[in-house]
């Protein structure tokens, strides 16, 4: 049997993050929460091993989403990142790409364009 897959949230906005974190567990995946990116890159120090994907906003207090997403390729190449960013800066997506992102996604959340972008990221789509 196949073991579930772990996906960080990185998000800021308390009720984002917890519906997230509802519909992905809904797909039967292990939510991790962090609401800054201070505290994300701390579980994803401590959790790099179990952790599949990482979804984050751009713009977290204590340290930002891009230098969340170059961090965390650094120290774990093989994760999946989905950067978020309801910026809208033209260069925002060239931004995040080149900070390692596998998939860009403009906030607000489409729910579903989420799920779909994690599923495929984690092989289960």
């Amino acid at each position: 049997m196949q073991r579930q897959p772990v996906v960080l949230i990185s998000e800021d906005e308390i009720d984002i993050n917890n519906l997230l974190t509802l519909i992905l567990q809904a797909e039967n995946v292990i939510v991790l929460q962090a609401f800054d990116g201070q505290s994300a890159w701390d579980t994803f120090v401590a959790r790099a091993d179990e952790i599949d994907l990482l979804v984050t906003d751009l713009g977290l207090p204590k340290m930002g989403g891009v230098e969340l997403i170059e961090r965390a390729r650094k120290l774990k190449p093989s994760v999946k990142i989905i950067g978020a960013s309801g910026f809208g800066r033209n260069n925002v997506r060239e931004e995040v790409m080149q900070a390692g992102a596998d998939e860009f996604m403009p906030k607000p959340y489409v729910t579903a364009e989420l799920v779909a972008a994690a599923k495929r990221l984690l092989g289960t789509a």
